[in-house]
């Protein structure tokens, strides 16, 4: 929330400071430069506003969905995940496994799964767990539990 507020605020006071000439007779800026940073912050904080609300998280999943199912895994962790921390590129793909998982491919979503816990994602690393456990592989699940307990804890 705190994050959508921050996002969105910022930008509008720009615009506002820039409007009512307060940039300028207060900060000293010339009226470009006020316009050009109100622009600047209006293009890039709306977005990660819209991407901070629940909304917005089910389009950037949707997104990826879409991706997947036309060019594949590698693909969408090529040209969408790559340049996130590997954390943040695990949370989105657990998020892509779970709406696999929900369209009922089951296969797809066991391998984002992996893929997901590979990168560091400690739920991705639960769910992998449950289900080899479903599928009698026992020993390998009680590994992926170990791993999500410890990087749970370790953050």
């Amino acid at each position: 929330m705190l994050l959508f507020v921050v996002s969105a605020g910022v930008p509008v006071v720009l615009v506002l400071g820039a409007v009512t000439g307060w940039s300028r007779s207060v900060v000293g800026a010339p009226v470009w430069v006020a316009w050009t940073v109100a622009v600047l912050a209006v293009l890039v904080g709306f977005p990660f506003a819209w991407f901070s609300t629940p909304l917005g998280t089910r389009s950037a999943t949707n997104l990826l969905l879409r991706a997947y199912r036309r060019d594949g895994l590698e693909a969408v962790e090529q040209q969408y995940l790559s340049k996130l921390a590997p954390r943040r590129a695990g949370l989105q793909l657990f998020n892509l496994g779970l709406a696999l998982d929900r369209a009922g491919d089951q296969d797809g979503a066991h391998v984002v799964y992996r893929h997901a816990a590979d990168r560091g994602s400690p739920p991705a690393m639960v769910k992998l767990g449950d289900r080899l456990t479903r599928h009698g592989d026992d020993d390998e699940a009680q590994e992926w539990y170990r791993r999500a307990a410890e990087a749970a804890e370790s953050s």
